[in-house]
C-alpha cells in the first residue's frame, strides 16, 4: 500500500490494479480484559476507486498488538468490506459463470451485461429441465410446473425483454447502471428463490423434524394452467403500450400475446 493507491481487485467490475484512495478515517481502540488493556487495535477505513469503472469501495486495514505473522512482526488483515460478495454455493457453476460476467460487465458495457443476465435466465430454465425453444416458453413451463411463481415470472419477462435489446444491438442510451443493478438484483432473487432457499428450508425442516403436507403436484399444476389461460384472457383485451427503457415503444406481454394470435 503506498499513499495515494492500493493494490487490490474492484468487486464491481474484475478490474485488479491501483485504486485510488479518495478519502481515510484511522480508527483507535484498545482491547481489554478483566477491565484491563491488554492491546492496541488499529482500523484504518479507505475509500477506494476504481479507475476503470467509476465504483467506490470500503477498504479495513486491521491490526492488532497481540497478532504477529511468523517473522514476530505486526500482523495487518487487509479487505475489502462493501461491496460485499454475495454467495450462492449451490448455484451451478455454468450459471455462476455467466452471473458473474453479467456483473463485472455492469458499469462497463450494457449490451454485454444484458446478454449474460439473459443467459442466467435461459441456463436456470435448462437446468430445470425444460425443453422449450424459446425463454418466453420455458417462463412459461417454469411457472405451469411450479418452479416460479408468477411475480418472478414478471421478473423474467422483464429480464427478457432487455436481455434481447442487448443480443440485438437495440440503442441503450437512456439505460443507466441502476438499471442493470436493478435487473442483476432480480437475477440473483431468482437464483437464491431456486438454488438456495429449498436448501435453508429443508436443514430446518430436519432440524427440527418437521413434515410438511404432501401435495398432488399434477393437480395443482392443471388449476395453475387454467387460472393462466383465463388471466391471459382477460388481459388480452387491453392493449398497452409500454416505453422501454431503450425509448423504442414496446409491448407488454398481453399485447405480444393478442398480436400473435391474430396472425
Amino acid at each position: 500500500m503506498n499513499n495515494d493507491h492500493i493494490l487490490t481487485t474492484c468487486r464491481e467490475c474484475g478490474n485488479k490494479g491501483l485504486l485510488k484512495k479518495v478519502a481515510q478515517y484511522d480508527q483507535h481502540l484498545l482491547d481489554y480484559c478483566d477491565g484491563e488493556p491488554i492491546s492496541n487495535i488499529e482500523n484504518n477505513w479507505i475509500l477506494l476507486e476504481c479507475p476503470v469503472c467509476g465504483s467506490v469501495s470500503l477498504y479495513q486495514r486491521y491490526s492488532n498488538d497481540l497478532v504477529t505473522d511468523d517473522k514476530g512482526n505486526k500482523y495487518y488483515d487487509e479487505t475489502i468490506v462493501y461491496p460485499a460478495v454475495k454467495s450462492f454455493p449451490h448455484v451451478p457453476k455454468s450459471i455462476l459463470k455467466s452471473y458473474e460476467v453479467a456483473v463485472k460487465t455492469a458499469k462497463v458495457d450494457f449490451s454485454v451485461s444484458l446478454i449474460a443476465i439473459r443467459a442466467v435466465l435461459e441456463k436456470i430454465c435448462k437446468e430445470r429441465g425444460t425443453k422449450r425453444k424459446n425463454l418466453e416458453s420455458m417462463l412459461k413451463e417454469m411457472v405451469t410446473r411450479r418452479i416460479l411463481p408468477e411475480t418472478l415470472d414478471e421478473c423474467g419477462f422483464i429480464i427478457r425483454r432487455m436481455g434481447n435489446n442487448g443480443a440485438h444491438g437495440d440503442d441503450d442510451s437512456m439505460l443507466t447502471s441502476r438499471d442493470i443493478t436493478e435487473l442483476i438484483n432480480f437475477i440473483e432473487i431468482i437464483m437464491y428463490y431456486i438454488y438456495e432457499l429449498p436448501i435453508r428450508i429443508d436443514k430446518l425442516n430436519q432440524k427440527y423434524e418437521l413434515e410438511l403436507e404432501k401435495r398432488d403436484n399434477s393437480a395443482v399444476a392443471e388449476d395453475l394452467e387454467k387460472q393462466n389461460h383465463h388471466s391471459t384472457q382477460s388481459q388480452n383485451y387491453t392493449c398497452i403500450r409500454t416505453e422501454s427503457l431503450t425509448g423504442q415503444t414496446k409491448y407488454s406481454r398481453a399485447q405480444e400475446e393478442s398480436l400473435r394470435s391474430k396472425h
